[in-house]
């Protein structure tokens, strides 16, 4: 009996169901659903966020700045060898008009000679005759400077034998090329001629040094050539 009224008194007094208990719904839905009733779209459906600006495809402008700076280095190239080659090109004509005028004065210090035993025409050196050159000869040998004083021996001779007809005398000729035309024209003054022509060579091209007794062998060989040319008039 107890026990019966015991259940009554805590059904009587029992706490009636709490309205905001636990229920089945879901929460977010209900909440969509007020947000619905009072709110406006753009709050409870906002807007997608903006995109972000892309930056504009500047690659065309790039390769445009490319091609106007190749371009101008093209054009500077260009110019710089239109400029030498102008340079160059107008050099020419003054070193031919330099060469013109060296060649008007080797042709103004050379004169024709036709002697009138031999009947031939030769070259001569008027800046220099030849006993300008024995002056200078004897001058260097008296300073002891015999290797210029052979040098000055030999071109008197070559002069005395172009103002007799004989060889021409061309300043820069070799003394192959004088051997050849005396051999030719004057065979008997050819060897002796050879000798001086060789003591010439020894001591101003080879390493021949030069001594007093070689300007006196020059001088014995200068007599014979030209005692050689005189007996055949």
């Amino acid at each position: 009996m107890n026990h019966v009224v015991l259940v009554v008194l805590l059904r009587a007094w029992a706490v009636p169901d709490d309205p905001f208990g636990p229920i089945d719904d879901d929460p977010d839905q209900i909440r969509d659903a007020a947000c619905r009733l009072v709110s406006p779209d753009r709050v409870c459906s906002p807007p997608e966020p903006p995109r972000p600006v892309q930056p504009r495809n500047l690659d065309w402008l790039e390769s445009l700045v490319k091609i106007v700076m190749l371009a101008l280095l093209v054009a500077i190239v260009l110019a710089l060898v239109w400029l030498i080659v102008r340079s160059v090109a107008g050099r020419r004509p003054r070193l031919r008009r330099k060469r013109r005028r060296a060649a008007d004065d080797a042709d103004d210090d050379t004169e024709t000679s036709i002697d009138s035993s031999f009947g031939r025409a030769t070259a001569i050196d008027a800046s220099h005759d030849p006993d300008a050159w024995r002056s200078e000869a004897d001058e260097h040998r008296r300073s002891g400077r015999f290797r210029d004083a052979l040098r000055c021996r030999y071109r008197a001779l070559v002069g005395d034998l172009a103002r007799d007809g004989v060889i021409d005398e061309i300043p820069g000729r070799t003394t192959g090329e004088e051997r050849s035309q005396m051999e030719s024209v004057e065979p008997v003054a050819a060897a002796p001629f050879g000798s001086a022509a060789d003591l010439f060579d020894a001591a101003w091209y080879g390493e021949l040094v030069v001594a007093d007794t070689d300007l006196d062998t020059m001088e014995h060989l200068e007599r014979t050539v030209l005692a050689s040319v005189a007996g055949r008039r």
